[in-house]
């Protein structure tokens, strides 16, 4: 089973959706991303992964386009505007164009995380034994066009169990319905919700949806930060689109290992350097 993890920001609200995974004083090195990805069905709980693809049922809305997102996302620089504000995000964008920041999941209960950005980079820490990650949300949209690059590159750096994490990257084709969210359990689900994939069953749990599956990355880590520049055709297992539609992204994460069973175990992290690449 492969699971991945979705934080989404409703209403000023972080919902935590399980769906399957800086400035650094060293020299970086540069690696394409390759191998085969895929999350399963979204789930709050472990159950699986996706089934067969869509099965009929009311297309999507057009959604919230955001604006255009520049080519550089965040260098997680964090200023002295941030202090006292928020020492576990760095907002990006400015007027005009993307805006938004990170989230990430857990940060309560028995095996919360700690996320410090006070270094200029998203340091993540702490003793990993639920579903966990780290996800992009936007402020006031809900996909955006970033057909004009090739993909997306990042640092990344650290330990994890396994030496690698799962990167996603979904678009609306992936996205379930407005309709048969509502109709499995988010109440409030609007015709305006972009989203064109309908699970190919009732689950009556909007968070597990098989057959609309995210189309992921592994991605490696070791303890030499590494640039990983991600092409779109890289990310693959999606349904029923195995790989993102740059025109219409609505999520953007990383996923932490977990298997939903075992010992925890501790996680250090630094992601960096989030840039579309031309």
């Amino acid at each position: 089973m492969k699971t991945s993890l979705r934080i989404a920001r409703t209403s000023g609200a972080l919902v935590a959706l399980l769906c399957a995974g800086g400035l650094v004083a060293c020299t970086t090195t540069e690696a394409d991303v390759g191998g085969t990805g895929g999350s399963g069905g979204g789930s709050t709980t472990p159950v699986g992964s996706g089934g067969t693809g869509p099965a009929g049922g009311s297309t999507g809305g057009d959604g919230t386009l955001c604006p255009a997102p520049q080519q550089v996302i965040t260098d997680f620089t964090y200023a002295s505007l941030d202090a006292g504000v928020s020492t576990t995000e760095v907002r990006f964008g400015s007027a005009g164009s993307l805006q938004g920041g990170e989230a990430y999941y857990p940060n309560s209960g028995t095996y919360p995380l700690t996320v410090d950005v006070t270094q200029s980079n998203y340091h993540i820490t702490g003793t990993v034994g639920d579903y966990s990650g780290i996800r992009l949300y936007f402020d006031n949209c809900d996909h955006l066009d970033a057909s004009q690059f090739e993909g997306i590159s990042f640092t990344i750096s650290g330990s994890v169990q396994g030496d690698a994490i799962q990167f996603g990257v979904v678009s609306a084709g992936n996205t379930p319905t407005w309709s048969w969210l509502k109709a499995n359990g988010k109440t409030d689900a609007k015709e305006t919700d972009i989203g064109r994939c309908t699970p190919s069953e009732t689950t009556n749990n909007q968070y597990y949806h098989p057959g609309c599956d995210d189309p992921t990355a592994p991605i490696p880590v070791t303890s030499t930060p590494t640039t990983n520049r991600v092409t779109w055709d890289k990310l693959t297992g999606g349904k029923p689109e195995p790989s993102p539609n740059p025109k219409e992204i609505t999520a953007i994460y990383w996923v932490i290992p977990w298997s939903g069973t075992g010992a925890p175990y501790a996680v250090d992290l630094v992601l960096d350097d989030l840039h579309f690449f031309p």
